[in-house]
């Protein structure tokens, strides 16, 4: 008898410590879906999703390897503190590099015809739409008011 009880006594808290490590193991997850890096520059789906999640527009930068307009925007434009404040506030960004089996689809679907092109989308009824364009290589002022003004339209 005393061995059952034993028993029980010792399944009840290995249940409890299962119980306890998974309780742990969800809560050490939700943070990090939780915690999305508005800096960061992300795959199309996961930009996607984390703009459905949060309730913003992505920004899809469509660039490629060997374009010097590209590296010129990186360079002076999107790497600039207020465009990155910007970006972080109220967008979540998709890189994409054109001249890839891969993302020449996206290319055709978002009527890309060159780089750098920046393609703003919003979910709109059950779908997402394109909201605005900018093609090629902007002074840092002009993308700032481009920027600013998607922004303002969000809210």
């Amino acid at each position: 008898m005393r061995h059952r009880v034993q028993t029980a006594t010792y399944l009840r808290l290995q249940g409890l410590a299962l119980a306890g490590l998974l309780c742990f193991t969800a809560f050490a997850i939700l943070p990090a879906r939780a915690e999305t890096d508005f800096l960061r520059w992300y795959p199309y789906d996961q930009a996607l999703e984390l703009g459905l999640l949060h309730g913003r527009p992505v920004l899809l930068y469509f660039r490629s390897d060997h374009c010097p307009y590209c590296e010129q925007m990186e360079t002076f434009v999107l790497s600039a503190p207020e465009v990155e404040g910007l970006m972080e506030r109220c967008t979540v960004v998709a890189s994409i590099t054109l001249g890839r089996s891969a993302t020449a689809a996206l290319g055709r679907e978002w009527r890309v015809f060159g780089t750098p092109t920046f393609v703003f989308i919003r979910y709109r009824n059950g779908r997402w739409t394109e909201a605005r364009r900018v093609f090629g290589s902007l002074p840092r002022n002009r993308f700032i008011e481009f920027l600013s003004s998607v922004c303002k339209e969000e809210g």
